[in-house]
């Protein structure tokens, strides 16, 4: 009898009709679990005085973002050398000194906020930093500071970048901007083309040894590095690992 009872279960499934039997896959289907579809990262807001003096850790040391109140974030600060929680300073230029930009910066937690950044004399292909207070090593006006000065750029338009510059698919904050590279072009006499990371390369005077081309012995390690106060310029030397 239980035998008869299942094999009755089983035909009339497939005796199911077609509408009964779509709307049944249909449920199915959307009772699985969905991909969630990556959003864009929020930007801490600005908070006014009021609300920053109503949130005991703003200003204060953290180690990540989470010992901040919220919406602050953990920011490490390359001027201060310190980690420290904040809001956003600004929203838009208007709101920064005069010399400044406002720019968008990653804290290590991957939140992003905005500050006022300088504007200096690097020009378009040279080494920058992001937070720099100094005019030497701060973007000119219009370029973005994604390590190297650069303007900013469409990857699905090549033509969006000068000759000796490539768009890469991953910007930094500020999205995509022209990175140098001279893997084509060459270099002058008395300049190598260096490589970078993220398939930068310029060319430069090497002080030391161009561990590049002449690899380092086992188990040493080409160790390189830029110049700040002289564009054009690295120091290159093998280094044991740590």
């Amino acid at each position: 009898m239980v035998k008869w009872r299942a094999m009755a279960a089983l035909l009339g499934v497939l005796l199911l009709p077609v509408p009964l039997v779509a709307v049944v896959t249909s449920h199915w289907r959307v009772s699985r679990p969905q991909p969630v579809p990556q959003l864009a990262k929020a930007v801490v807001p600005m908070l006014s005085w009021e609300q920053r003096r109503e949130r005991p850790t703003w200003s204060k040391p953290c180690n990540r973002s989470t010992d901040c109140d919220p919406p602050l974030a953990c920011l490490f600060d390359t001027n201060r050398v310190s980690l420290y929680c904040t809001d956003s300073e600004c929203t838009t230029d208007s709101q920064c000194r005069e010399g400044f930009v406002c720019r968008t910066l990653e804290t290590w937690g991957g939140e992003l906020l905005k500050q006022c950044a300088l504007e200096g004399n690097r020009r378009e292909g040279e080494g920058c930093a992001p937070q720099s207070k100094r005019y030497a090593s701060a973007c000119a006006p219009g370029l973005l500071c994604n390590e190297w000065c650069g303007r900013s750029c469409r990857p699905d338009d090549p033509e969006s970048c000068p000759e000796g510059f490539f768009c890469p698919s991953v910007g930094g904050p500020e999205g995509p901007s022209c990175l140098p590279t001279c893997e084509a072009r060459g270099c002058p006499p008395g300049q190598a083309c260096i490589r970078f990371d993220q398939g930068v390369s310029v060319c430069a005077v090497v002080h030391g040894v161009n561990c590049q081309q002449s690899p380092c012995p086992e188990p040493q390690v080409c160790d390189l590095r830029t110049r700040p106060a002289k564009p054009g310029s690295v120091r290159m030397r093998c280094v044991t690992r740590p």
